[in-house]
């Protein structure tokens, strides 16, 4: 070939032919190499499990991605397959046993967590993506306060306030004869509570007259993405570069989740500007007002570094999107299972008629704590409802044992609430609503496996370790009010609903029902 300059002394033509066969070659040696390192090599080729997984994450993607969320359910035939100690991916080992919780999530040795799930929210700041132990353990420290058993007490005026507007709307819905989304009810519901008690700021959810705001649909919408951005994180970039107004066109939940977020960070900057008037001695600055979730980080002994505008605003954002649909699943799937067995109902209703005489008498949250037959309803639909359905991986600082097996340190190591409460060896008859196993010998709440082991101790709803969900007592406190407040005011009647409206079909960071499922929806009497 000729030069394309000619008597400019490189010559810049090429044979593509021949490059792109060098190419093929190149990249044919490539996955020989990986194939052989993985599957002979690799610290972990000992591990059982389908090859094909090992040696490629396309086999997880097809699964995530191309059966929407499917994943879970070819992990639990691999442990069918393989035993109870499975390698998922090239890099990625799965523990089915649920004796093994105590070891991977102990609170005495550093736990990290892996970038490869922590990395699909697009929140790198945020507590909860933080992958280092020791890096996450200086940020939750500052969360605590905000959450703790003694702070979520005081909120009972303000959950029983955004409870008692519920029961209004249910009151609207009984006097029309209309079906009531109840999960989309009480996703309103705990939006109103988190973003009132984090924020200051009222969102009025409750207001809409078919409980679907868009912005409650958003948070939903944005952890399925959690599928594509799990293997493609770039997509945040992406989808951050582009305008906003042109996605927020597109996509009306994108939109409204927008719209919060431009909320989110003016209530950061106001924080921010309040803090830097009382540093100067404007006592208007210093007037008593409802602490919000910035001011306790703002005043927290985090580092300086660690309280920037822009990280704040992430955690604050990610804290109420946390706490929207898992409390209000959980809510949900619970309201059915005691609708769908009648008999649970009436025990739960004869234990609160004796508590509280008076349907709407604001019973006090430590009284409901300690009714044995409501505490035992209410974990029983956290172990229905999982929490998070998600594989929940950790990374050891040290090597770990298993059976006959030494996992190497820093190998992912997950397990899933799904496995662990339909481990029959722990609830037998898993897949059935029985909150009597909750209770001991005598009544009380206190149950125990088969073989006398504390049941809680199998609960992950929460997660597990020094990275349990900090939001654990607020979302608690929520269900007992709300469940209280219900079951005691109102009768309801399922309608064409069924467990394809709470069951977990799809893995989508939260537990996705049926496609087709149109809600639960139950006639208000």
């Amino acid at each position: 070939m000729e030069s394309l300059l000619p008597g400019f002394p490189f010559d810049f033509s090429y044979d593509w032919r021949a490059v792109t066969a060098k190419a093929f070659v190149l990249f044919f040696l490539y996955l020989t190499v990986n194939v052989i390192y993985q599957l002979y090599f690799s610290p972990l080729s000992k591990l059982p499990g389908p090859k094909l997984a090992a040696v490629t994450l396309w086999y997880e993607i097809y699964y995530d991605v191309f059966k929407w969320g499917r994943y879970y359910v070819k992990i639990k035939e691999m442990h069918e397959k393989y035993g109870p100690i499975v390698r998922i991916n090239p890099f990625e080992l799965h523990v089915s046993d649920p004796s093994f919780i105590d070891t991977l999530y102990t609170r005495s040795a550093p736990r990290d967590k892996h970038a490869y799930m922590t990395g699909q929210f697009g929140n790198p700041l945020v507590t909860f993506s933080t992958d280092d132990h020791f890096h996450h353990r200086i940020r939750r420290a500052a969360l605590n306060p905000f959450f703790s058993k003694q702070r979520v007490l005081g909120l009972q005026d303000l959950i029983w306030t955004h409870v008692e507007k519920l029961c209004g709307r249910l009151e609207e819905f009984k006097a029309s004869e209309r079906l009531l989304p109840s999960g989309n009810a009480f996703g309103c519901l705990t939006a109103d509570v988190i973003i009132e008690y984090s924020m200051g700021h009222q969102q009025n959810a409750l207001d809409d007259p078919d409980f679907a705001p868009l912005f409650t649909q958003a948070a939903k919408k944005f952890a399925s993405m959690g599928v594509f951005t799990k293997h493609l994180p770039w997509i945040h970039t992406v989808m951050r570069a582009l305008p906003q107004h042109w996605i927020a066109k597109a996509s009306p939940e994108y939109g409204a989740m927008l719209a919060f977020r431009y909320l989110n960070n003016a209530r950061v900057r106001e924080v921010f500007d309040r803090k830097c008037k009382a540093g100067n001695g404007d006592a208007d600055a210093k007037i008593s007002r409802r602490r919000t979730i910035f001011d306790d980080l703002f005043d927290s002994e985090l580092p300086s570094e660690e309280k920037s505008l822009e990280r704040l605003s992430q955690e604050s954002q990610l804290i109420v999107g946390a706490a929207l649909d898992t409390t209000a699943h959980a809510l949900n799937t619970t309201l059915f299972h005691l609708l769908a067995t009648p008999s649970k109902l009436a025990k739960l209703k004869a234990e609160l008629g004796k508590t509280t005489p008076d349907r709407r008498t604001h019973t006090p949250l430590p009284l409901l704590e300690n009714l044995p037959y409501l505490s035992a309803v209410i974990n029983e639909g956290l172990r229905l409802s999982y929490g998070v359905s998600s594989r929940n991986a950790r990374l050891a600082h040290s090597p770990l044992l298993y059976e006959s097996y030494v996992i190497p340190a820093f190998t992912p190591v997950s397990m899933s609430a799904p496995f662990t409460h339909h481990d029959e060896s722990v609830f037998p008859d898993s897949y059935t609503f029985i909150p009597e196993r909750w209770l001991d010998s005598n009544g009380e709440f206190g149950g125990k496996t088969p073989d006398g082991r504390p049941l809680d101790r199998f609960l992950m709803s929460f997660g597990k370790g020094a990275r349990q969900c900090a939001g654990m007592n607020l979302a608690k406190a929520e269900m007992y009010i709300t469940l209280t407040a219900l079951v005691r005011r109102f009768d309801f009647e399922l309608w064409e609903s069924s467990r394809r409206d709470v069951d977990l079909v799809h893995d989508l960071f939260l537990p996705g029902v049926d496609r087709e499922s149109k809600g639960v929806r139950v006639l208000v009497k």
